[in-house]
């Protein structure tokens, strides 16, 4: 009886803590929507799942993000797509930043609005910001992604009655014959389309209003799985880490969702000579040399 107590207690002490520990390892775990993730997910970085950063679970990286590429859109691929910029995503176990191509989605409803992702300089590193569907672009740090997306709202083009009427002047709409579409010049800022990440000395100065804090903690609708696709397969292709590519990823943008190869995909041709900077006291940081040329080269779909 002695010799069964013992091991009874014996068992008590070694299980004892572990079982506690995963009570709280649970704990700590991010409330993610009851959907998510869909089947099928690879769990990969956690920066693009359908979370925001706050203040007391911040996904922190001490390396900047690079400056954001410059690229041509693709042609879109049939009316009803929208566009979402490109952006730079981290890779912990690389430990790396690859680009995520710019592409053309379908939204998950009419009538919502894609708020591109960013990065904020905080305390101690830099902090990713979940992008997300909603009624009306929020807070996107003031970046300026282009095509619509220039650091404020989106002019790009609004919805009307159910329908999408895009903006000519930032849109590549080809030949396509689309319903609704306006032409309206839209004037951008050249001295923020490179810079990738908000605050800090060089980052961006915007800051959010009450109206769109609201909103980004509001009801909104996190990435599609046709995104996180798109996501998935950008971490798994060598040619966008900034490491190989010098900040140059090998697919700026593609007109589908998914399919980084093939027609419909914006390359990039010669590489530009990054000079390693710094923000504050953070090492690391990637930035280009402001006299540096790039090819861009879109493959057209309808060539052979």
């Amino acid at each position: 009886m002695k010799k069964l107590a013992a091991a009874l207690l014996s068992l008590f002490l070694i299980c004892g803590p572990c079982a506690l520990a995963q009570d709280r390892s649970s704990a700590t775990k991010p409330d993610y929507p009851p959907n998510f993730p869909p089947s099928g997910y690879r769990p990969l970085p956690p920066h693009f799942q359908p979370r925001r950063v706050i203040a007391a679970d911040p996904e922190k990286v001490n390396v900047a993000p690079p400056p954001l590429p410059s690229y041509e859109q693709p042609v879109i691929p049939a009316e009803g797509y929208l566009w979402v910029p490109g952006f730079w995503a981290w890779r912990k176990s690389v430990p790396d930043y690859f680009w995520v191509p710019g592409t053309w989605v379908r939204p998950p409803q009419s009538g919502l609005l894609w708020t591109p992702p960013y990065w904020s300089r905080v305390e101690g590193g830099y902090a990713f910001h979940a992008g997300y569907w909603a009624a009306e672009v929020g807070f996107y740090g003031g970046i300026n992604y282009g095509f619509g997306f220039n650091g404020n709202g989106y002019q790009g083009g609004r919805w009307d009655h159910g329908a999408f009427a895009y903006n000519r002047a930032v849109n590549n709409l080809g030949s396509l014959d689309i319903g609704s579409v306006y032409n309206k010049a839209v004037t951008t800022d050249d001295s923020t389309s490179c810079l990738s990440f908000n605050g800090g000395r060089r980052g961006t100065a915007a800051r959010p209003s009450e109206h769109q804090e609201e909103l980004a903690s509001g009801q909104n609708t996190g990435a599609t799985a046709e995104q996180q696709k798109h996501f998935e397969l950008a971490a798994m292709d060598r040619s966008l880490y900034s490491k190989l590519n010098n900040g140059v990823p090998g697919v700026a943008a593609t007109q589908h969702a998914g399919i980084l190869a093939g027609p419909g995909i914006t390359q990039r041709g010669l590489p530009s000579n990054p000079t390693a900077k710094s923000d504050g006291d953070v090492k690391g940081a990637n930035t280009k040399s402001g006299g540096s040329s790039v090819i861009e080269r879109q493959i057209d779909p309808a060539a052979k």
